[in-house]
């Protein structure tokens, strides 16, 4: 994108920090930095998503004959992956060369091989592509190949990714919240696991009805109406990294973490995005045939989290609503196998509910608070709160406004209540 983007006198080499390309270093340099992955992440865009053109090989030739050309009206990257969809890479086509009895080669800049003419091959005659590929001149090829049917090559027009694109997950939520199961128009979740670049866990997400989306015995399916699976582009082609996937934003998702194709223990991150909400669980454990599960209900209103192992995972969750924007930190609940987190948040209910925490034991948990509004930003942040398995605890934090003031937190054990006044702790 930005070798395009540059090409086409859009982005200034100058402004990226040198006279000429072969002058640019990435090393401490931000600017640069920043504009390469601002360039790599749009290709989670919706607008991006939408402009893709996908089509058999001998179409994808078609397109490229006769957008390269002598000031062209738009350009075009290359997206490849191995029929597996997995080692997702990227590449910049600049000439179409016929090499006779339907033979034709793209001529295209892969960053991998810096200085080095490179080709994909097209066989017209068997509607086929191929391409030779390796991190680096160094390390050995490896042979990406498509037909007609795999899908497994596409273009990604330059032009939709200029300028600003619209935020997916901005916006106030109204106070009547829809009925559960009601779709909102426009409106998805995004889902997505973080772990090793080639050896991870897999998510399967189901929704109220049953429904799938993910990998299901191995095999990536696709069941939930509205819902898509964006296959991830790499620097490096031998990556095999999890899709990103979004569902519409209605009911309740149940998200498996599965580690059932795992050969050795990895670490993973889970991450959703909703309408005017997101939730993370940090840095799980997860080993060969593990299943951890979450349940998420639209705009946070609740969220379970099931272990498959002692641990103490990091929970942050956030909500955006006409008052503010918060973010909580949930850190040092005592996790046993098989034992329930449970979380709600929602928006304009000014109270973040915590329920039936963790192990029959004591856990000593600390809970951080950011509020943001048009006046600034504010910190609230207690640590050490003995918290016993079982109990429910609810943070009232919708008359707080001003770091260094107290928020109430309510405790419920076998039916009795109990509140104290918890102190900031917070930068400010």
């Amino acid at each position: 994108m930005l070798a395009q983007l540059i090409w086409e006198g859009k982005v200034k080499v100058s402004a990226l920090g040198a006279s000429s390309i072969s002058g640019l270093s990435i090393d401490n340099n931000q600017t640069l930095q920043r504009q390469i992955a601002y360039e790599w992440a749009l290709q989670l865009v919706s607008t991006i998503q939408a402009s893709e053109i996908n089509g058999s090989p001998n179409q994808i030739l078609a397109k490229l004959r006769k957008s390269l050309k002598p000031h062209p009206a738009e350009t075009y990257t290359i997206a490849i992956f191995k029929p597996d969809f997995t080692a997702g890479h990227a590449v910049t086509p600049y000439a179409v060369k016929n090499e006779g009895g339907g033979k034709w080669n793209v001529l295209i800049y892969d960053n991998n091989w810096p200085g080095a003419t490179r080709a994909i091959s097209f066989d017209t005659k068997a509607d086929t592509w191929s391409y030779s590929a390796a991190i680096n001149p160094s390390e050995p090829d490896a042979l990406y190949t498509g037909n007609a049917k795999t899908e497994t090559i596409s273009l990604f027009p330059t032009s939709p990714g200029v300028g600003k694109q619209p935020c997916p997950f901005c916006g106030k939520e109204p106070k009547t919240v829809p009925a559960s199961g009601s779709v909102v128009a426009g409106k998805t979740e995004e889902i997505a696991l973080t772990g090793g670049d080639t050896a991870h866990a897999n998510l399967l997400i189901t929704d109220q009805h049953g429904h799938h989306l993910g990998y299901l015995n191995g095999k990536l399916v696709d069941q939930i109406h509205g819902a898509r699976e964006d296959h991830v582009i790499s620097a490096d082609w031998s990556d095999n990294i999890e899709p990103v996937f979004f569902v519409p934003a209605s009911g309740t998702y149940t998200v498996t973490i599965d580690g059932t194709a795992l050969t050795g223990p990895d670490t993973e991150t889970l991450r959703i995005i909703g309408p005017s909400w997101d939730l993370s669980v940090d840095d799980i454990p997860v080993r060969p045939g593990d299943k951890d599960t979450l349940v998420a209900a639209r705009d946070a209103t609740k969220l379970s989290y099931t272990s498959s192992r002692a641990e103490s995972p990091t929970l942050e969750l956030g909500v955006s609503d006409t008052r503010a924007d918060y973010a909580f930190t949930v850190s040092g609940v005592s996790d046993q196998p098989g034992s329930t987190i449970n979380l709600s948040l929602p928006t304009e209910g000014g109270a973040l509910t915590m329920d039936n925490v963790g192990s029959a034991g004591t856990s000593t948990v600390a809970i951080k608070m950011t509020r943001e509004t048009e006046q600034g930003v504010h910190v609230f942040a207690h640590d050490a709160i003995p918290l016993v398995g079982g109990e429910t605890a609810q943070l009232q934090f919708g008359n707080w406004k001003n770091a260094g003031e107290g928020i109430p937190l309510v405790t419920t054990h076998n039916g009795r209540q109990s509140i104290d006044m918890l102190s900031d702790q917070g930068t400010g």
